[in-house]
């Protein structure tokens, strides 16, 4: 396991460091380096700020989708420590969602299937508002006449949002349907048995079946459980809301301390949107490390803003948003993991 940690983060730096060499060269280093150091400090510690409150904001639409009683704080360090998995691993954006639940369940003695719920839940839910505001950016970018798309980009924009209301639509799917994702898991595990056999002796396919669906079973009594909590789900969708907003004004922030005041924030949220999606595409990219990078700092060229200001305003979102995430979160993880 540590032997994997190592590697994962190795991986990740290598990435980090090509990023860095790749933005740097399109600009120029002194020239990188001169607009870094130009930047309004009041400003950047702002794209700090809103940072923290995002992460704080989305622990409590968590806390309201748990029936353990656990301080705010606790779940916070549990919140990063996921994060920091997410971040290192190539599984979509969710190789943290059982490490939260784990951490969750030893520390409240609730059942991890419950625990697992809750987290998968909160994701669900984090979906709604992010298409939401995502909708609103392509209305009030249609709402500008001065800004013109070509078929391209309109494309590029309806399979994106396409793309994202699939995924919701079939997470909604499978919770609403247990039956259905018992058979699709039951058929990955017929699919998969071969090749689990050739690295695992004794593999019993049936039971390993059998366990499975107890943890369906489990799952989705978790899962009704949170459905049930009406006032709860309503004050976690509109903390959700929040915390996507107070993303945003993070690197709204970041265009401020550059002096770029006269960016639309329909380009803002539409770059955001389209950028955090294009993360959940390459299953061997941790974190969408690179291809976040690059489509972000190429959307906001294409809409007309600065190269240069551009490169360095997505380096300096990232830097907070994915980089001091994931060191808080290896801290917070190591802090969980440290026997007592």
């Amino acid at each position: 396991m540590e032997r994997f940690k190592a590697r994962n983060i190795f991986f990740v730096v290598v990435i980090g460091a090509i990023i860095f060499v790749s933005f740097t060269k399109e600009i120029g280093f002194e020239k990188f380096l001169l607009l870094i150091e130009n930047a309004n400090k009041l400003f950047f510690l702002l794209v700090i700020l809103f940072n923290f409150l995002n992460i704080l904001v989305f622990t409590i639409t968590w806390k309201y989708l748990i029936p353990a009683n656990i301080s705010l704080y606790k779940l916070f360090t549990f919140f990063m420590a996921g994060g920091f998995i997410n971040n290192i691993t190539p599984t979509f954006g969710t190789g943290g969602e059982p490490v939260k639940a784990m951490l969750l369940g030893k520390e409240t003695g609730t059942s991890k299937a419950e625990c697992f719920a809750g987290v998968v839940s909160q994701r669900m839910l984090n979906m709604f508002p992010f298409l939401v505001i995502g909708g609103l950016g392509v209305a009030l970018l249609f709402s500008k006449p001065e800004i013109k798309l070509g078929t391209a980009e309109l494309l590029a924009i309806a399979f994106s949002i396409g793309l994202a209301f699939s995924l919701f639509g079939l997470i909604i799917y499978f919770y609403i349907r247990k039956d259905k994702l018992s058979s699709f898991v039951n058929s990955s595990i017929r699919f998969l048995a071969p090749f689990i056999g050739l690295v695992k002796k004794g593999f019993d396919q049936q039971a390993y079946a059998d366990a499975v669906q107890e943890s369906i079973n489990s799952f989705h009594g978790g899962l009704k459980n949170i459905h049930d909590n009406k006032h709860g789900l309503v004050k976690a969708t509109l903390f959700s809301f929040l915390g996507w907003i107070f993303d945003i004004l993070a690197i709204y922030a970041v265009f401020l301390s550059l002096g770029e005041t006269h960016i639309h924030i329909s380009v803002l949220i539409i770059t955001y949107t389209i950028s955090m999606m294009s993360g959940w595409l390459p299953l061997f990219l941790p974190g969408g490390l690179g291809i976040v990078d690059g489509t972000m700092a190429a959307l906001f060229i294409f809409s007309g803003v600065p190269a240069e200001i551009a490169i360095v305003a997505t380096w300096l979102y990232r830097l907070v948003n994915y980089w001091l995430n994931t060191l808080l979160g290896g801290f917070y993880l190591w802090l969980s993991l440290k026997p007592k």
